[in-house]
């Protein structure tokens, strides 16, 4: 059962506090794909400038990384927090920038090779699109679990256990990936199953 407290001590979005948090408790063995990093600069480039990009590289200790290596997954955190920052220009808008990021780096993932492969193999089937979604996140993460269960004709719902993504980024990666795949009327929420346990529901027209 989830704790009614919880929310109440939960620190600000973006914090420090939070971002703290989550580095404290990432799962082992963890690793994400230099691709996923690469995706978020590009998209601090296109939106924010170079400079912005050198900014979240400083926080990284990275000068670049390579698409296919895989690296810590506090780093990824860091850019992710880094990125978003720059691009709310406070906490306020902290989260609809985590979104944001979600859907632009989604959008240049669908581009690359693991990207467009996943886009022929759905064919614009949802219900194909939703059980491929497990493969798509560990093309680029590892160490976390992904189970995938439908809820009716037009839903379903993705459970991704030892998770450390913010979830409004995730959920903007999604979105972006069900409109390239052109399923009408695509809606994503989430919320926190339990530790380290988040679900995300997905629907459709």
């Amino acid at each position: 059962m989830k704790d009614p407290t919880a929310a109440r001590h939960s620190p600000p979005p973006g914090s420090e506090e939070e971002l703290r948090g989550l580095l404290a408790s990432l799962p082992e063995k963890a690793a994400v794909r230099g691709m996923l990093f690469n995706a978020v600069l590009e998209v601090m480039r296109q939106s924010d400038g170079e400079t912005a990009v050198q900014q979240c590289l400083a926080v990284t200790g990275e000068k670049t990384f390579l698409d296919y290596f895989s690296y810590p997954p506090g780093k990824y955190l860091e850019l992710l927090y880094a990125a978003a920052r720059l691009h709310s220009g406070g906490r306020e808008g902290f989260e609809r920038a985590l979104r944001y990021l979600g859907q632009q780096s989604a959008t240049n993932f669908l581009v690359s090779a693991a990207g467009r492969t996943l886009l022929v193999l759905v064919q614009g089937d949802p219900y194909r699109l939703l059980n491929r979604l497990p493969w798509a996140i560990l093309v680029g993460v590892s160490g976390v679990e992904v189970s995938v269960r439908p809820t009716g004709p037009w839903s379903g719902i993705l459970t991704v256990k030892r998770d450390f993504s913010p979830r409004p980024y995730v959920e903007g990666g999604f979105l972006a990936t069900f409109e390239a795949a052109r399923v009408k009327g695509a809606k994503v929420r989430s919320w926190q199953a339990g530790p380290h346990v988040n679900e995300y529901e997905l629907s459709w027209e």
